[in-house]
């Protein structure tokens, strides 16, 4: 009964990385020349990003021991009242970079005490990418990165507080 329920553990923690191996086996029982032309392929791609990833866990960790609960919760938590969206906002559209780098560092300071509004109007806030601006308007002209950047910023608060009052709203069973 244990080992079943080890199983069903790692079935459910691990189901993308066994679906993977699942279709790489049946890829390359039918084909496996292509199999192995897309699995080096898909090797390539993960060493590409590898020392991003390992670069992101570090800065998590240093941002676990570094940065104490306190300094997170009086900025980024209840405690930052609006503040805490105004530098939420501000975070987002600096950061650069796959979304992937992202998520990590966001469930970090979560975990340290920040709202879900201001991780929310992080990720919203995100999509600007300042660094990003000259390329967009190279391509695409003053007139619209101006346009989708106000728009974007203007609505990455409204959108923080609606999903962090869906969040926090309590459930059937009492909890949040």
């Amino acid at each position: 009964m244990m080992l079943r329920g080890t199983l069903w553990m790692l079935l459910r923690s691990q189901w993308l990385l066994l679906l993977a191996i699942t279709l790489y086996g049946w890829a390359f029982s039918a084909t496996p020349d292509r199999a192995l032309e897309a699995l080096k392929v898909a090797g390539n791609s993960f060493s590409s990003v590898l020392l991003l990833i390992v670069a992101v866990m570090g800065l998590v960790g240093v941002i676990q021991v570094w940065i104490s609960r306190d300094l997170i919760s009086r900025l980024l938590g209840r405690q930052g009242g609006f503040r805490a969206f105004f530098i939420a906002a501000a975070c987002g559209t600096v950061l650069i970079g796959p979304a992937y780098i992202i998520f990590p560092l966001l469930m970090s300071i979560r975990a340290q005490g920040a709202r879900w509004g201001v991780i929310v109007t992080v990720l919203a806030a995100y999509a600007v990418k300042i660094p990003m601006i000259p390329l967009e308007v190279q391509y695409l002209g003053w007139g619209f990165s101006l346009t989708r950047s106000l728009l974007t910023i203007l609505f990455a608060i409204p959108i923080g507080l609606a999903v962090e009052a869906i969040m926090e709203r309590p459930t059937a069973d009492g909890g949040h």
